[in-house]
């Protein structure tokens, strides 16, 4: 095959490589493993090599057709491909602007994982903030998670412009399969995102199925468009709400609202808004009165799924709404197993549904979901290992094995010695236990005051029994003052009364808890705090309106 039309030649590895968009090492690669028709001269030295356009252009057809080949798929750890996306630079060098580069990144992380969740586990944000592209820390990855692909980025923004350089690389040998330069307008970016996901499935032989390639054909094609500024404000959402602490929840719903304000279309920030509001109502953060909020993350939540049904955070802040607000548990349990059906590697989504079935009292079906999680988050988010060991210990606790309890807290404290959910976990077991030296220990270190109340509301008590009575007045003095800056949930002083033997007073608190719908009421018929309280029929009624 000598006597090519010239215009049809390749006369280089280097020329076919620039044909194919990719790198040397790459189309070498496929022509060994995977047939790429490349022909040598009758010397037959490696580099003396020519292919035709035409035939290199209906195998790479072929090879993109046939990405449902199972075979191709590299070996990792379990049966799932391994896929890392590397925090994308930004090329601006303004902190500021940090939040538009570091959501990019995390929107790639949600679109792929929505590719095919059976064959591929995306490693998660937080976890991979912890590695660059520096080939030692790439191996690192791939020793530490089992990482097989590795997506790299680059973004610079100049207005509305945005230029992203985005590269895939095989991380056991280094092989960059796949590169690409975009240079689009930000209301376009949706449209990059898709193509980037299916070149990738391509690249790793995903096959996609009909419903999300669809999708990405949708975005591709324009169809699914959004305004510059609200995805400016949504990606600023996403950057605050990811820290998950007061200030950063806050801050959220204020970008979060401006982008549904700006465009009432776009379902993933009424998905972030959502998941803002009902945050904002529960435990630990407790920081606006249930009645006052959650019929907006309810709406905000069915408007994201009236939009795009397919969101999982989207089903898991409405189960959020039907669990700590609404106490349908069936409507709660439905949204919680849609989003993981949807994602199956969704590990808040399992977290909060373990969570569910714990108030509910089936506890095997919540340690199942908990295990679950534990092997996900080894997986692909080593970070958020500490909050499955707090889960653990707090079904331990609710099932009255208090020593399990403070066991499962030690193996957390290990990972972060400062965790105050295993910190508090740990002291309510110790005062179960009757070591009330050590409950205060492990409570006071859970302690920030005025930050956490359900913290504070298990120190006061833990002063009230052991006779610190002038601790315990300045924690209820603290509270009186705080109720006239903040929200706390009238929930906390009737298990703090429950606790010190007070019925009358416990039940007030709980009446008015159940007026507003306070959270915490989901815990009544489990936790140990409420135990002396099973005799009042008051109480029993109580649980019995709520549905538990």
């Amino acid at each position: 095959m000598t006597t090519l039309d010239p215009a049809d030649r390749l006369d280089s590895w280097k020329e076919i490589a620039s044909f194919l968009r990719r790198d040397v090492r790459t189309v070498q690669r496929w022509e060994k493993k995977e047939g790429l028709p490349v022909h040598r001269h009758h010397h037959d030295k490696l580099g003396s090599v020519y292919a035709s356009r035409a035939e290199v252009n209906v195998w790479f057809q072929g090879r993109q057709q046939a990405g449902a080949s199972a075979e191709a798929a590299p070996a990792g750890k379990g049966d799932k491909i391994k896929l890392a996306v590397l925090p994308f630079s930004n090329l601006d060098g303004q902190r500021e602007s940090d939040y538009f580069s570091d959501g990019l990144s995390e929107e790639m992380i949600t679109q792929l994982t929505r590719l095919q969740p059976e064959q591929l586990t995306v490693i998660a944000w937080s976890t991979a903030l912890n590695y660059n592209n520096t080939t030692n820390s790439l191996q690192q990855m791939r020793h530490d998670l089992g990482v097989d692909y590795a997506l790299e980025g680059r973004v610079r923004r100049a207005g509305n412009r945005v230029r992203i350089t985005a590269r895939l690389s095989e991380v056991q040998d280094q092989t960059q399969l796949w590169a690409e330069t975009y240079e689009r307008d930000v209301k376009d970016l949706l449209t990059v995102q898709a193509e980037i996901a299916k070149a990738i499935a391509s690249e790793i032989h995903l096959a996609l199925k009909l419903p999300e390639n669809e999708r990405l054909s949708r975005m591709q094609t324009g169809q699914s468009k959004v305004k510059p500024n609200a995805y400016d404000a949504y990606l600023k959402g996403r950057y605050q709400l990811h820290k998950m602490t007061p200030e950063g929840i806050s801050t959220s719903v204020a970008d979060f609202e401006n982008a549904v304000e700006l465009d009432d279309s776009y379902a993933p920030a009424y998905a972030g808004l959502a998941s803002a509001y009902a945050l904002m109502t529960i435990a630990p953060f407790d920081l606006v009165s249930p009645l006052q909020i959650m019929p907006g993350a309810e709406k905000a939540a069915k408007r994201a799924l009236q939009l795009d049904n397919t969101l999982p955070e989207a089903h898991t802040a409405l189960a959020l709404v039907e669990h700590h607000y609404r106490w349908n548990w069936a409507a709660a349990e439905k949204e919680y197993k849609r989003a993981i059906e949807l994602n199956p590697d969704y590990a808040a989504a399992h977290l909060w549904y373990s969570w569910l079935l714990l108030a509910l009292g089936r506890r095997e079906e919540a340690f199942r979901q908990i295990d679950e999680t534990m092997s996900i988050v080894q997986e692909t988010d080593p970070n958020r290992l500490v909050a499955v060991h707090a889960t653990r210990a707090q079904a331990y606790y609710l099932g009255r094995q208090f020593e399990q309890a403070v066991q499962e807290c030690a193996k957390g404290l290990q990972l972060d010695a400062h965790h105050f959910m295993l910190h508090y976990i740990m002291g309510r077991s110790y005062m179960r236990l009757g070591d009330k030296d050590k409950a205060i220990a492990q409570l006071e270190k859970a302690s920030s005051p005025g930050h956490i109340p359900l913290v504070d509301a298990a120190l006061g008590l833990a002063y009230a029994v052991t006779g610190r009575l002038e601790e315990a007045r300045n924690i209820g003095n603290s509270f009186k003052h705080l109720l006239e800056t903040r929200y706390i949930p009238p929930t906390y002083f009737g298990m703090l009364y429950a606790g010190l033997g007070d019925r009358e007073r416990a039940i007030a608190w709980l009446e008015k808890a159940f007026r507003e719908r306070a959270d915490g009421l989901t815990w009544l018929n489990v936790d140990p705090m409420m135990d002396d309280m099973r005799q009042d029929p008051r109480f029993l009624e109580l649980v019995e309106r709520i549905g538990l």
